[in-house]
């Protein structure tokens, strides 16, 4: 069972990337278990694709969390870290949405990001889950670039915002339950929730890879699977996570 009450806590001033903090921590051994890093500035982080995630000190939450799991116990793991991340913020008021396959957005802005890894240990299966989330409008992150990056603070007072600590806190408890939830029960666990907050279900959408077209249609959400699903004028059509982008059709 993953619980908080689990989870060794490591809170750093500086660090060039979460993820790889505690990639080199578990492989080193010097960490095991469920443990979750909190940085107060990021130097060298990234988002999916490898675009740069550097922030600045307070002006960004910048976590990761490991997970005594392998990647394949739940495929659709990244859908599952931003539901869980949404329901957080839909409790703080923001009108967060989900693009997948790792995005989180206000409208069409980006607000922040999911990044998931997987690796063998000596002690067995790790994956790290990174969670990015633009807080203050101070040098946004790259890898919040697109159509442009919006801050937590656009949404919530500022006497309202959450410490780094209470936000990171709050984050690592819904992921736990919902990743607990999804070992037990599959996709179904947040099939529903991912629908709820699709950015994109039934827009027209076009799918590129690197940059050139691949084919458009309707956005009909994700599968059960979690492989996001587009009608095209030749049939339905099944994206998978790490080759494609989705990208709102002109």
């Amino acid at each position: 069972m993953l619980t908080q009450a689990n989870v060794h806590w490591i809170e750093l001033d500086s660090v060039d990337s979460t993820n790889d903090y505690l990639a080199c921590a578990y492989q080193q051994g010097s960490v095991s278990g469920v443990t979750a890093v909190l940085a107060h500035m990021q130097t060298a982080g990234r988002g999916r694709a490898g675009r740069q995630w550097q922030a600045q000190p307070g002006a960004s939450l910048c976590m990761s969390l490991g997970l005594p799991i392998a990647g394949h116990q739940i495929p659709f793991l990244p859908l599952c870290v931003g539901v869980a991340v949404a329901h957080v913020l839909e409790q703080l008021q923001v009108p967060v949405r989900l693009k997948w396959p790792n995005d989180l957005l206000v409208g069409q802005q980006k607000l922040g990001g999911v990044l998931c890894e997987s690796f063998q240990t000596a002690q067995g299966a790790v994956t790290v889950v990174g969670v990015g989330l633009n807080i203050q409008a101070v040098d946004v992150p790259g890898a919040l670039s697109g159509q442009g990056a919006t801050c937590l603070s656009n949404y919530i007072p500022g006497s309202n915002i959450p410490s780094l600590t209470e936000l990171a806190q709050s984050v690592v408890s819904s992921v736990l339950k919902w990743v607990q939830a999804s070992l037990t029960l599959g996709i179904d666990a947040i099939f529903s929730d991912f629908s709820q907050f699709d950015s994109w279900l039934h827009s027209q959408v076009q799918v590129e890879d690197r940059g050139v077209v691949c084919f458009a249609g309707e956005a009909l959400g994700i599968d059960r699977q979690g492989a996001y699903l587009v009608n095209t004028d030749q049939g339905l059509r099944a994206v998978h996570a790490g080759d494609l982008s989705l990208r709102v059709r002109p």
